[in-house]
């Protein structure tokens, strides 16, 4: 866990750090059993100033319409709340294991360089 916050704090500034916090507590506020992976340029250190934070939210029900709004109106209220850019992919934990998804260039990268929160 140690080596995953150093990634964090080189990576991210505070303010960032703290959105992400603020989401995850808030989401597992709903869902306690979700689980969180930042992926992307921003983690791979190869951001630019237009780069935003990649985030996979897997939840343990199925995501619905309704439930994927929720989540997008949150990560945008803390976006203007935190000034950050989070953007976020939000799928089903049994979906994102799925044979489907696993063949997808995404699934790839997410599992192979993102670091679970």
């Amino acid at each position: 866990m140690k080596s995953k916050i150093k990634v964090i704090e080189k990576y991210f500034t505070k303010s960032e750090i703290d959105a992400l916090g603020r989401l995850i507590v808030d989401i597992k506020k709903s869902w306690p059993k979700a689980k969180f992976k930042l992926f992307g340029s921003k983690l791979r250190g190869a951001a630019d100033e237009e780069s935003d934070l990649d985030i996979l939210i897997l939840l343990p029900c199925e995501v619905t319409e309704k439930i994927r709004q929720r989540i997008i109106h949150k990560v945008f209220d803390i976006n203007l709340t935190f000034e950050t850019n989070i953007s976020s992919l939000i799928m089903a934990e049994k979906e994102w294991g799925s044979a489907t998804f696993s063949l997808l260039p995404i699934h790839e990268c997410i599992e192979k360089e993102g670091v679970s929160l």
